[in-house]
């Protein structure tokens, strides 16, 4: 069976991606247009999608690390801010906007909280990804196989 484990990452986020987008109860807030996504940022995301990427990435590490907090995940999420001819330092994300993606998939089923833990995937969030995993696969194999053929 194809796993999330099995497939890129960018293509399987791409694909999840696409899936939420007809998910109505996930839905860019108003102030998504002009918020940065972290103090290491200068703007905000020129993808006027972002949103949904960021929600299907928050799902597969959730994935990955079984149960995560909003902590760890501004931690991963985080880069380095450039502070000019000081030495650059660690920060971290912008935590409402993990806490805002966590709470609307928590909505549509596919997250729930684990106290002590964080958040982890339910059956449903499992399924979805590794679905969307077996049907990327289906379609990597068709491609790799049509180009064997040349």
């Amino acid at each position: 069976m194809v796993t999330t484990h099995d497939v890129p990452a960018t293509q399987l986020i791409t694909a999840v991606a696409k899936k939420l987008q007809q998910d109505t109860t996930i839905t860019p807030p108003e102030w998504g247009k002009f918020v940065r996504t972290g103090i290491h940022r200068e703007n905000p995301p020129e993808d006027r999608n972002w949103w949904y990427t960021r929600c299907a990435s928050v799902l597969r590490k959730i994935y990955i690390h079984n149960s995560i907090g909003v902590e760890h995940l501004r931690s991963e999420y985080g880069g380095k801010q450039d502070k000019g001819s000081k030495p650059s330092k660690a920060k971290g994300a912008s935590g409402s906007i993990l806490r805002h993606s966590l709470q609307q998939l928590e909505k549509a089923g596919y997250v729930t909280k684990v106290r002590g833990k964080g958040r982890s995937l339910t059956p449903k969030g499992k399924t979805f990804l590794d679905n969307t995993a077996h049907e990327l696969m289906k379609t990597l194999q068709i491609t790799h196989v049509g180009l064997q053929k040349y």
